[in-house]
């Protein structure tokens, strides 16, 4: 399981998903960073529906979305009982 992670420069809840998710990346959790200001992440975005920034998605290993919080940040530990759940 590994949680993605999409921001916008001027997105003014991105600074607090940034936050979350550096908390979890230090605890172990893989994280994949996207900006959806550059092509990759912009890209990557379509492939995952996303809409509105901040989004936070848990993907299992076939990278298919298993839980997902777009235009949200989650409680921390909300996220944390996803990513062991599965």
């Amino acid at each position: 399981m590994k949680l993605k992670v999409f921001t916008k420069i001027d997105c003014p809840k991105c600074p607090q998903a940034k936050d979350l998710a550096k908390k979890l990346e230090e605890k172990g959790t893989t994280v994949e960073w996207f900006n959806l200001d550059d092509e990759e992440g912009l890209s990557e975005s379509v492939y995952f529906d996303v809409l509105s920034t901040p989004s936070m998605i848990i993907v299992d290993e076939a990278d298919s979305e298993v839980k997902a919080w777009r235009g949200e940040v989650p409680p921390i530990d909300l996220v944390q009982k996803e990513l062991q759940a599965k």
